[in-house]
């Protein structure tokens, strides 16, 4: 039953990834704030545009689970203290159709939003396997880092840029790379152990991080196509204190 309840892509995500107490940081900082861009910033309207982006972002998880797979049972085995997810022992054939599933996924939701002409979707997605799977293959965890970078801005652009406006796009990989990602960068090195910032999981790192998004308005008053940017870096900025601020409350509540 483990391995049949893997077939359905997101599933080895939220079972190898997410139950380990990520999933509030992925609904806050990446799904809620793509709903909110592209449902102001989109093409169409706010349904269409909505569920448009819940079909890229789902494009998008069916070829990271390759990745994730591969690594989990490869790459891992090979990598100084590698972390050991979802199956230790799983057959081929089970391989076979984890992925096999997953391309066809991907292949119904290009269906879908009819992308088969579209060159700028062959290249994003193209482009995300070759990094993922440079990402895999590289043994030294201080390489990895370059790759893992752009792992991180291909999650949050992958549910927004098809479907934002055009004019708005380039902002928003703007402060996604500057907020997001870096955040997550930092995150990423303390992990493997390249990182020395003992302060950096506190609350007040992470407050003033995002806080720092406020720059970005600033810096870009009166530019063309700028505002699905400032709502982001604002969101940002509120999300991070909020949830700087709720665990600085919890932590006297319990004291």
């Amino acid at each position: 039953m483990q391995n049949l309840k893997f077939i359905i892509p997101i599933n080895y995500f939220y079972e190898t990834r997410l139950k380990q107490g990520t999933i509030l940081f992925h609904l806050i900082f990446e799904w809620i704030a793509a709903i909110l861009i592209v449902a102001i910033w989109g093409k169409t309207s706010h349904f269409n545009d909505i569920l448009n982006a819940v079909i890229c972002y789902i494009a998008f998880i069916s070829v990271y689970e390759i990745g994730y797979i591969y690594n989990d049972i490869h790459s891992a085995k090979h990598e100084i203290n590698g972390r050991h997810r979802g199956q230790n022992k799983v057959t081929s054939l089970w391989i076979r159709i984890w992925i096999c599933t997953r391309v066809s996924i991907f292949f119904i939701c290009v269906q879908i939003l009819q992308q088969w002409q579209n060159p700028s979707w062959w290249l994003f997605f193209g482009t995300l396997a070759l990094v993922f799977y440079t990402h895999n293959n590289l043994l030294d965890p201080e390489l990895k880092t370059s790759t893992f970078l752009w792992l991180a801005w291909f999650r949050f652009m992958a549910p927004v840029i098809f479907v934002v406006n055009e004019d708005q796009r380039m902002g928003v990989a703007f402060i996604a790379a500057m907020t997001y990602v870096s955040f997550r960068y930092l995150g990423y090195l303390d992990s493997k152990g390249l990182l020395l910032m003992p302060g950096r999981k506190t609350s007040k790192f992470r407050m003033l991080h995002f806080l720092m998004s406020l720059v970005a308005p600033l810096v870009t008053y009166g530019y063309d196509g700028a505002s699905a940017s400032w709502a982001l870096a604002i969101y940002f900025a509120i999300a991070g204190t909020a949830a700087s601020v709720y665990t600085i409350l919890k932590g006297y509540l319990k004291d």
